[in-house]
């Protein structure tokens, strides 16, 4: 033999063994980093839902009108009001929270005066734990309708 020449005994019943081995921990390596995938995505995908500044409308239709600071002159009237819809804009995880219950609509009567039908502006608010803004459709203008009992 020559001195660059080299040789070297292997084994082959240890590299058999190695080999039935190998899969077993490949697979079980393999769901483990597909768990691990999953939950990662999903964690990313929480995150950008709950810091997206985006602003989003959403519509709520027929909300009833809370009439306040009503005259003594008034105190003795019917006074007929129909709904409202209100659009809410805010983020997407704020709308989520929100139901029909959450939205405030207050009609001050101070400003009608007397028998007749009138058109008064309204106002539209949320519950103070949750940041979105609140609008009347149509500017905020009702008509109001005063009778006498």
């Amino acid at each position: 033999m020559d001195k660059f020449t080299k040789t070297t005994e292997i084994d082959i019943s240890a590299m058999n063994s190695m080999e039935e081995e190998a899969p077993k921990s490949s697979k079980v390596g393999k769901v483990i980093a597909i768990i691990v995938s999953f939950l990662i995505a999903v964690a990313i995908w929480l995150y950008v839902i709950e810091t997206d500044p985006t602003k989003y409308d959403k519509t709520y239709e027929n909300i009833p009108i809370n009439i306040v600071n009503i005259s003594q002159e008034l105190s003795g009237c019917n006074i007929e009001v129909g709904d409202v819809t209100v659009i809410l804009t805010g983020t997407k995880s704020a709308l989520a929270d929100i139901d029909e219950s959450d939205i405030i609509v207050d009609l001050n009567a101070q400003d009608i005066s007397g028998v007749g039908t009138h058109t008064v502006y309204v106002k539209a608010r949320v519950n103070d734990d949750i940041s979105v803004e609140a609008k009347v459709k149509d500017s905020g203008r009702v008509e109001v309708v005063v009778t006498e009992k």
